[in-house]
């Protein structure tokens, strides 16, 4: 008896909270739209829609109870946090007009009523919000110690935290529920058919699983050897193509500090190096030095030999005094074109046999500039070539019944046919057993360059899943893979992502089946989907009246109240005066 005493009691607190609320504002002072503790500097306004006024306060009171106020500056920018903030408030102005216009109307007694007795404050966030956006019934907690409704902590919640006055925070209710009128109205003819909830269901469970090798241009750059004679006639035949890369690059090549050019080919030693060990890497650039002067080509002397800039002969662009140790410059800047250092060049870094290549200063003629960049553009195009010409090698290899583990170890050896085992040959300190060829020693694999060609394995994938990371949109490879079997596990071509050219097999294949579609599953398939289409007419819908909107000149926002700074430090003040609530 005395608990349906108190469930009675707290029923007439509760109704007496509303209308106090509602009728008696003042008289209990919650405050007024310029009473203490409501917003009244910064901006007028933060937006305008059709001349309906989105105040400061109105933005403040949306951004705190979202929780935005609570991150860090850098942070709320980074996420965007109060343009999504003010686009949810200018679509609820938008979605209100439209309520008008349809006739509908809500009552700010229930609307009060359910906010209290829900505990919950309605915000609507933009249609276009990111997954986690906290919006729609936002949960409040409005009782007392003992679990009791209290009215003090309603009038604290809005007057010091919302920063509003309750009639200004009853018509933020009443237009919130307007707009979600209309969003229901919106989304009320949403369907879904059961055979897009039997697609959806294959899209989940479909499986495939494919082994594959990316074929990089960026890899083969490096190894495309560049021929005056082969450049002349690919600019001959791209000389479009280099005009435009010079108007596009013109800038870099005016008014240039002193450049030199060189090649170089580097014994390099370690910093802890012994003496020893520093006079072994000086013996062997000497020799490498009398190879060239003995009619040995510099760049393949260098790509054999050299520490550094190995891939493109020594090669190492052109460059300013105070990039290089100041032996290494002096060398560089007092060689003419094609002139070799007589002697070695000793730095920090090692021992370095060192050949010129030209020096500029000032303007660099058009001719010289076009070459430069013609040689990027070359090189660019010819390891695209090479890329796709290994593709192709070894997708033919792959067809002629090889294995992916074999076709890892040509490509791991350059395409080199495998060394077979010496036979007989014997480990020292071992003797193999009659009959028996002894097993040879296992090396340390050498670590492999990883923009190199080699086989790798992808995870298990759905339809609707990226079957490989990357740069690049991988959807035409997840696509392929649901178009084969595994009676015929290889495509007919290599297939093109981005730059780069792939050659794939089918490993794994499975199809779903009608054992796992049962009754549960198909309602949460069904409920996705509904959420899906549901955000997808709103979408289309909220899309075309800010357009009309927009094209009507019918809204106006204040660009500082999306400026990140003070009111942030602002919003977090009066986070810590509800925190004690």
């Amino acid at each position: 008896m005395l608990e349906n005493i108190g469930k009675r009691i707290q029923t007439f607190l509760l109704l007496l909270i509303i209308v106090l609320l509602s009728l008696v504002m003042a008289v209990i002072g919650f405050g007024t739209p310029g009473a203490e503790g409501c917003a009244t500097d910064g901006p007028i306004y933060a937006a305008k829609v059709y001349g309906e006024t989105i105040t400061e306060g109105d933005f403040r009171a949306a951004y705190n109870l979202t929780g935005f106020n609570r991150y860090e500056t850098e942070r709320a920018r980074t996420l965007r946090l109060r343009e999504y903030t003010l686009d949810g408030l200018i679509e609820r102005e938008l979605l209100v007009k439209e309520a008008e216009r349809l006739g509908f109307n809500a009552n700010e007694d229930d609307i009060m009523r359910e906010v209290a007795r829900e505990e919950v404050v309605w915000l609507g966030g933009p249609v276009d919000a990111p997954d986690g956006y906290p919006a729609g019934a936002i949960p409040q907690n409005f009782s007392d110690r003992d679990g009791n409704l209290s009215g003090d902590n309603i009038r604290r919640f809005i007057q010091y935290y919302l920063r509003r006055s309750v009639d200004e925070f009853v018509q933020w209710q009443v237009r919130e529920h307007l707009a979600n009128d209309v969003r229901d109205t919106v989304t009320a003819s949403v369907s879904v058919s059961p055979r897009e909830v039997w697609d959806a269901y294959v899209q989940d469970t479909d499986r495939a699983r494919m082994s594959y090798v990316r074929f990089d241009p960026a890899y083969y750059g490096d190894q495309v050897e560049i021929t005056d004679a082969a450049l002349t006639a690919w600019m001959g035949q791209n000389e479009e193509a280099v005009d435009q890369e010079y108007r596009r690059q013109r800038h870099r090549y005016t008014d240039l500090p002193e450049q030199a050019r060189v090649r170089q080919i580097l014994v390099e030693v370690a910093r802890d190096a012994t003496d020893a060990d520093r006079a072994d890497a000086r013996r062997r650039a000497e020799d490498l030095l009398r190879q060239v002067q003995g009619g040995a080509d510099f760049a393949t002397v260098a790509r054999q030999h050299s520490d550094a800039n190995a891939s493109r002969g020594g090669d190492m662009g052109w460059f300013p005094r105070g990039r290089h140790p100041a032996p290494f410059e002096e060398a560089a800047f007092s060689l003419e074109d094609g002139a070799l250092a007589e002697e070695i060049v000793e730095t920090n870094i090692g021992f370095h046999v060192v050949k010129g290549m030209g020096q500029r200063q000032g303007d660099v003629p058009e001719a010289d500039a076009k070459r430069e960049l013609a040689e990027d553009l070359y090189r660019d195009a010819r390891a695209g070539e090479l890329a796709r010409e290994d593709a192709d090698r070894a997708l033919a290899y792959l067809s002629d019944g090889h294995t992916m583990e074999e076709l890892d170890a040509r490509l791991q050896d350059g395409w080199a046919e495998p060394t077979p085992a010496p036979e007989g040959e014997v480990v020292e300190g071992e003797e193999a057993a009659e009959g028996e060829a002894p097993e040879p020693e296992e090396e340390e694999p050498a670590e492999r360059d990883p923009r190199s060609p080699q086989v790798r394995e992808t995870r298990s994938f759905t339809r609707s899943e990226r079957a490989i990371p990357g740069p690049f949109d991988s959807g035409p490879l997840t696509e392929a893979a649901f178009e084969m079997s595994l009676d015929d596990p290889l495509p007919e071509a290599p297939i093109e992502l981005g730059d780069s050219w792939f050659v794939y097999q089918l490993t794994e294949r499975t199809e779903a089946t009608e054992d796992g579609f049962d009754a549960e599953t198909r309602a949460a398939i069904e409920e996705r989907l509904l959420r899906l289409k549901r955000r997808e007419a709103l979408s289309i819908y909220i899309g075309q009246l800010r357009e009309r909107a927009e094209a009507e000149g019918a809204i106006r926002i204040n660009p500082a109240i999306l400026s990140y700074g003070a009111s942030e430090e602002e919003d977090e003040e009066s986070g810590e005066e509800t925190a004690s609530l």
